[in-house]
């Protein structure tokens, strides 16, 4: 078992940021080479938000190096899905040692077994340390 690990929350929301969705599905896979069995599943709360994942990554010294030989980070894919709202997925989310990151993910009513995939973009904000979404 790794001892590193960074954290990561999900917050769900629609219209615009406006209205949390309370009740999504939102499942955590490792999407790389050393994590393939890690899977982690939560609910979002009242608030839109998931549990706390704390997910395996690299230590911290590899990010501390301009051209590291192993990547400082691990790779994760998400998707969240609830009744009434197109499903979404998140690939190659980075998370890195001692961070704690939110996912924002704006769901669009819809229904059917429309997926919206979206490769990883800048859609992962960092928490600063000591600081918590609420």
């Amino acid at each position: 078992m790794p001892d590193s690990y960074g954290t990561l929350r999900v917050r769900a929301y629609t219209a615009g940021g406006a209205l949390p969705v309370e009740g999504a599905v939102v499942r955590v896979l490792g999407a790389g080479e050393d994590n393939r069995l890690v899977s982690f599943s939560s609910l979002t709360d009242r608030d839109g938000l998931s549990d706390r994942f704390m997910l395996p990554a690299p230590p911290v010294e590899y990010s501390l190096t301009p051209s590291p030989a192993e990547l400082p980070y691990s790779v994760y894919d998400i998707e969240i899905s609830k009744r009434g709202y197109l499903t979404k997925r998140i690939r190659g989310l980075t998370v890195f040692s001692g961070i704690n990151s939110i996912q924002l993910i704006d769901m669009i009513p819809g229904s059917g077994n429309v997926i919206q995939d979206y490769p990883r973009g800048n859609i992962n904000y960092i928490i600063p340390e000591n600081q918590d979404l609420q």
